[in-house]
């Protein structure tokens, strides 16, 4: 399949993909788009807007996954509401548009928008809820129990084990990138049901 990787970050939901399919990655942040070039040397790295390249690009994929900033619409952010420190964010409101225009324009080909739980009934009712994220999509997802690859709480560097992410001096908060990975496990999972799905719909 050729797939699109939105809001890449340093790769999670890419990690159990596997060498088989050909996979571009969008990532606006130029030092976390070089970590993971470095971690997929095989893939094709954008560094710029993931929203522009969907726009002019979305015809060419067979498989799109979109993971936007989620920090916005979070609960834990947003139960710090009665500390001093708390600054007040608008949610990002491109998680749907993003939604809406797949929704709308793949017709053919299928696709992921992957986001936390949030601190609000969510606009658009997702397609399935794995762990603490939901994800909308236009084949069926089917809901499992995944083992978490580490405890937010208490991530680390270290907590990456297949490549060195310290090394990356431009990348200011690393334990941050980590938590923003999708679990492993779950990736590999929604990939595996989309790659079934639209063998189905060919045979």
């Amino acid at each position: 399949m050729k797939i699109l990787n939105l809001y890449a970050g340093i790769g999670g939901n890419r990690k159990l993909w596997g060498g088989e399919h050909q996979v571009t990655a969008v990532e606006f942040d130029s030092e976390i788009a070089k970590a993971y070039k470095d971690r997929f040397p095989d893939d094709i790295v954008i560094v710029g807007d993931a929203m522009k390249y969907l726009l002019e690009h979305y015809k060419e994929f067979d498989f799109i996954w979109a993971s936007p900033p989620c920090q916005s619409h979070s609960t834990i952010i947003n139960s710090q509401y009665t500390r001093e420190s708390y600054k007040a964010k608008f949610p990002d409101m491109s998680l749907y548009q993003i939604i809406l225009f797949l929704k709308f324009h793949i017709k053919s080909g299928k696709f992921v928008v992957e986001n936390v739980k949030p601190y609000y009934k969510p606009l658009i009712q997702p397609n399935a809820t794995i762990d603490r994220h939901h994800y909308w999509s236009n084949f069926d997802i089917k809901e499992i129990e995944v083992k978490k690859e580490y405890i937010i709480k208490f991530v680390k560097i270290s907590t990456l084990t297949d490549f060195d992410i310290s090394i990356y001096k431009g990348i200011k908060n690393k334990r941050q990138v980590i938590r923003n990975q999708v679990n492993y496990n779950i990736g590999k999972h929604i990939l595996e049901q989309a790659v079934k799905q639209t063998s189905k719909a060919s045979a």
